[in-house]
């Protein structure tokens, strides 16, 4: 019999290909409204991811993973960088992600306005913010496959939003661990 760690991990199996697929048709198609100019008909979702794109065009990665995209059916563009398998697509929904956050979720855009108030761009606030979200799907994931609370992923992610309002030296601290630049990417 299946725990139910091993049961999700079977259910999600013969998604994940799938899933890949769609989310890379939603890739191009937004990226093809980005090239002739038609982001205004997306909806205000996709438009956020429009609007990450063209942020991080300058990066050789990005572009061709972008750019290139309808020549590579199939696996995922992705990279090493520093022994790590990386997809640089992944980076951009990241920020897709945080700018729908900042908008929607009253903590987020509190923590995302602390911290450019104290110095950072917006752009490495989205870093920031991406990393801690990341951190809590990744966390939340394992919560499931384990069969744990995801509740107490949650909670914590919602303190660690708190926290980087509240608390200077953490903020400092965690803003330095994720930086501004892409250098993986270029």
């Amino acid at each position: 019999m299946l725990h139910r760690g091993e049961l999700m991990k079977e259910q999600w199996k013969w998604m994940i290909p799938e899933l890949r697929d769609t989310i890379g048709q939603l890739e191009r198609l937004v990226y093809q409204a980005v090239k002739a100019g038609t982001v205004a008909e997306l909806s205000h979702e996709n438009q956020l991811g429009a609007q990450a794109m063209p942020e991080h065009m300058h990066l050789k990665h990005v572009h061709n993973a972008l750019e290139f995209a309808d020549l590579r059916d199939g696996p995922p563009y992705e990279i090493t960088v520093e022994g790590n398998t990386v997809n640089p697509l992944a980076h951009v929904v990241t920020h897709w992600a945080v700018k729908g956050q900042v908008e929607q979720a009253p903590s987020v855009r509190a923590a995302f306005e602390k911290l450019v108030a104290t110095g950072a761009s917006a752009h490495h606030a989205e870093h920031v913010l991406g990393a801690l979200l990341l951190e809590a799907q990744w966390a939340g994931a394992h919560a499931v496959r384990t069969g744990k609370d995801t509740g107490k992923v949650l909670a914590a992610y919602n303190r660690k939003l708190q926290k980087l309002v509240r608390d200077a030296a953490f903020r400092r601290k965690f803003t330095r661990q994720f930086t501004a630049d892409h250098f993986a990417f270029e």
